[in-house]
């Protein structure tokens, strides 16, 4: 009689990471040095909703998909970091628009936050 032949295998690829933005960043070091440059482009103008919106969902997807809070924590916590030093460092000539870049770093928490929520995972410490 002849050996049974091995059963076949399919290799399936992983799913593509989450990606930010048109140049599709998905490594920290690059989404912080993004993210800096954002903050200082619209420095002395409130950022834009749909910018805010857009970073929220993305860490949403990396919490979600990737699977990686801490990637997504250490991200939010840069982005907290530039706006406080913004913020700080604002002399007479260069405003700040302080307020309306606190809410947004609130609402990419909250994307954060929500993300770990539907993960199942506890309250998620940004400090």
């Amino acid at each position: 009689p002849q050996a049974p032949k091995p059963a076949q295998t399919i290799k399936v690829p992983r799913p593509p990471r989450p990606t930010f933005t048109m140049q599709r960043l998905s490594a920290e070091k690059d989404l912080r040095a993004a993210i800096k440059e954002w903050v200082a482009e619209f420095r002395d103008e409130r950022p834009y909703g749909e910018d805010v919106a857009a970073l929220a969902k993305y860490l949403g997807k990396v919490v979600r998909e990737e699977r990686d809070l801490g990637k997504a924590v250490g991200v939010v916590k840069w982005l907290d970091w530039i706006v406080g030093e913004f913020a700080d460092d604002q002399d007479q000539d260069q405003e700040f628009e302080a307020a309306e870049w606190g809410e947004a770093v609130q609402r990419v928490k909250d994307g954060v936050q929500d993300a770990a929520k539907d993960r199942g995972l506890g309250a998620v410490a940004f400090d």
